[in-house]
């Protein structure tokens, strides 16, 4: 159900804007933008300028050879000539880094056509790639890969980050080796060259960053030297007597932490849990290179993952909040996983069918406030959704087009078998306890050791034997699914949400309806397994709630799992905190952030997914492959915050509590 909040005010925060495309002018046979004012490049043209005042500034190919990764930010993505050719240029040094990341700021992006139509011809193939894998316009970051064929031996990726630079550049995460400054002129942009902005590249930037360009701007060397950069103003490009080269050379503290950098560690992980989860995070390390031990004491995505039928959907909210932003980018990224591995996948749709009417007026609010693309969500009165459908529900409701229906089993097994070259499943191997030693994380069991540099806990309830994670409340709520015979719901085409859902069955399968949400009583470990009829009864209630007119339907089956939910709500995705390290700094660390707490070396959890395990598991896992790895995160920083192992452990620091809990 979307929660009934009011609309946002005309002031609200810049993550609240709906991100528009932008229409592509030209004037004198340039590319020009109606809404600044201005040509987008410079008149010797958008490829002599990107190759000669960015990737040139930037001393562009030869800083990046023989690194493992090479990190760009560019605020401006525009018409995306810099990154095609900083692309191009990657593609055709046999000595290039292995990683390219490229993250580029932008509030007003082109649509895909148009990135084509204003491409140099040199740059038409790479450019027709990108507009393949264009996102819709939707508010937060969007991870785009290529030229990903030899499974983290070399690719390229992108993150575009959509939205308003001044609100998403203090919530990046990332350590950037050089920026591409190519935001429209100040006089006609001049939020993208805000002193305040440019100084928070200092909290970015790598120890030999590099920034360059075409603006000279006063301010702006004013404000990057401030910022600890060492200002330069060599020869200009393309009719300018001067271009910008700002070399990170600080003569002072100029931030609190240094930023992400480039992981050192072999790279051979243990991932304990072969559920979703950790079926996620073993493919997520070994696409980025890593070799990935995965243990489990039964089949993989057994209990809970093994359901069969789950939905890819996300939230809505009227004010965006934390949990639609957090969704939104976890459909998003597992539909693009999803697009490289679909075995187990049925991309229908899904309707979230508002409660009642006055949920159908917030759902409409939100949609007036966000304004988000079609593609991505629509209203449906009960009309239209039933012709979407083939069933009439109840009412109408929200109509997520990207939306899924996913065999959980099926698409774990696939993920494995895509990365079959560098996942080891071990099987019959019950972790039973971990040990960090002499360097290495070693899991212990009845069947043996195994050890790597880098372990992730992804054993669902099990985590809480494992770690030590103080507040966390892991707990255990029953969810029980209704198997129902396929024929009297033969018209069902897509799937419908509301109180419990209701998914079409697959060839071959049922149809699945529920599910309960059963609780421990008092005393109880987890929620003793009932009388599957009771389930029953209160799943085919669903079924008159969700249905305008439901068929008489004949049950088959049950399917029974129980989910793992911490005490907020939220899961549980990165590094662990070091409980023993922080008790020793209590006094010290009560008024500390989440970067001031002392980590585990190499040691990671990913658990706590609650109901949302399908559609949060890739992108947390992703998550976690981007810190191991130093790389950009995926997701803000506010987002990552908020799914941190270690936020109940500072709670606890900043009340007084100490560490022990």
């Amino acid at each position: 159900m979307i929660p009934a909040s009011r609309p946002p005010r005309a002031d609200a925060p810049a993550r609240l804007r709906s991100i528009e495309t932008e229409p592509l002018s030209w004037r004198d046979g340039a590319p020009y933008s109606a809404r600044y004012g201005d040509r987008y490049a410079s008149r010797a043209g958008a490829l002599a300028q990107a190759r000669e005042v960015f990737l040139g500034g930037c001393g562009l190919p030869g800083r990046w050879q023989g690194r493992p990764q090479f990190v760009v930010l560019e605020v401006g993505f525009g018409l995306g000539t810099n990154f095609l050719a900083t692309w191009e240029a990657w593609r055709d040094d046999p000595a290039r880094c292995a990683v390219l990341h490229y993250v580029a700021v932008e509030r007003h992006p082109l649509a895909a056509a148009d990135l084509v139509a204003a491409a140099p011809a040199a740059l038409q193939p790479l450019a027709a790639a990108l507009a393949a894998q264009w996102p819709l316009p939707l508010p937060g970051l969007h991870s785009l890969i290529f030229d990903a064929g030899s499974r983290g031996a070399g690719r390229v990726e992108l993150i575009l980050a959509l939205g308003d630079a001044a609100h998403l550049l203090p919530r990046l995460v990332l350590g950037a080796d050089a920026f591409y400054l190519d935001g429209f002129a100040p006089a006609r942009n001049p939020d993208c060259w805000q002193p305040a902005l440019l100084k928070s590249l200092a909290r970015l930037a790598r120890a030999d960053a590099v920034a360059a360009s075409w603006c000279v701007a006063g301010s702006v060397r004013a404000a990057l030297a401030q910022a600890g950069f060492a200002v330069e103003r060599p020869a200009g490009c393309g009719g300018k007597r001067e271009r910008l080269v700002a070399r990170f050379a600080p003569r002072w503290t100029v931030r609190r932490h240094a930023p992400p950098a480039p992981c050192s560690m072999p790279r051979a992980a243990l991932v304990a849990g072969a559920g979703v989860a950790g079926c996620c995070a073993a493919a997520a390390l070994a696409a980025r290179g890593w070799t990935v031990q995965l243990l489990d004491a039964g089949p993989v995505a057994g209990a809970a993952s093994a359901l069969p039928a789950g939905l890819l959907h996300p939230q809505l909210s009227s004010d965006d909040n934390l949990l639609s932003r957090l969704t939104r980018a976890g459909l998003l990224h597992a539909r693009r996983l999803a697009a490289q591995v679909p075995a187990g996948v049925r991309p229908l749709g899904v309707l979230q069918m508002a409660a009642s009417d006055e949920d159908a007026a917030a759902m409409q609010r939100a949609l007036a406030a966000l304004r988000p693309p079609a593609g991505y969500v629509q209203w449906l009165d009960a009309g239209a959704a039933a012709a979407r459908l083939g069933l009439a529900p109840r009412r109408g409701g929200l109509w997520f087009a990207d939306g899924a229906i996913v065999d959980g089993a099926a698409w774990c097994a696939a993920l494995l078998a895509a990365q079959a070259d560098r996942i080891h499943l071990r099987r019959h191997a019950r972790v039973e306890a971990i040990a960090w030693h002499d360097g290495q994380w070693r899991a212990r069991g009845p069947w043996g050791e195994a050890a790597a540099p880098l372990l992730v806990v992804a054993t669902a309830l099990d985590a809480a034997r494992l770690l030590d994670l103080p507040g966390a409340r892991l707990r255990a709520v029953r969810g029980r699914l209704s198997l129902l015979a396929p024929q009297p719901l033969a018209g069902l085409r897509a799937a419908l949400a509301g109180d419990g859902y209701l998914a079409p069955a697959a060839a071959g399968g049922a149809a699945v309806l529920g599910a309960t949400y059963e609780m421990a009583l008092p005393g109880e470990d987890a929620p003793a397994e009932a009388d599957p009829a009771r389930a029953h009864e209160g799943n085919l209630a669903r079924l008159q709630r969700l249905l305008a007119a439901p068929p008489p339907v004949q049950v088959t089956g049950v399917f029974s799992g129980l989910r793992c939910v911490a005490h907020d709500r939220l899961p549980l995705a990165g590094p662990v905190p070091d409980v023993a390290a922080a008790a020793d700094r209590a006094s010290e660390l009560r008024g500390a952030h989440l970067p001031d707490l002392p980590r585990a070396p190499g040691l990671y959890c990913l658990t706590a997914l609650g109901s949302r395990g399908l559609t949060l598991a890739p992108l947390l896992a992703e998550l976690i492959a981007a810190q191991a790895e130093g790389a950009p995160w995926p997701v803000e920083r506010d987002l990552a915050a908020a799914v941190d192992p270690a936020r109940f452990l500072l709670q606890r620091l900043r009340r007084g509590r100490g560490a022990a809990g």
